[in-house]
């Protein structure tokens, strides 16, 4: 029997304004530590998102740091 793979999930916040640029979920057993794959709202769109950049996720509004937040972990 393989074993369970880890699954990833928690909120996307900009560090700098404290915006909420949404939700992520990642399987860094399988894909590496910089899976992360933005789950889209069931409905409208967010008024910020996070934007990749060569230092990692920024904010779109104020360009602040992106940060993990509520992370859970399951198997």
């Amino acid at each position: 029997m393989p074993a369970p793979t880890l699954t990833v999930r928690g909120e996307l916040r900009c560090f700098s304004c404290a915006r909420y640029l949404g939700d992520f979920e990642s399987h860094p057993d399988t894909h590496g530590r910089g899976d992360i794959h933005l789950i889209k709202p069931e409905f409208g769109e967010l008024a910020a998102t996070p934007v990749p950049s060569k230092h990692g996720l920024t904010c779109s509004v104020c360009g602040g740091r992106v940060v993990a937040e509520y992370v859970e972990k399951a198997a």
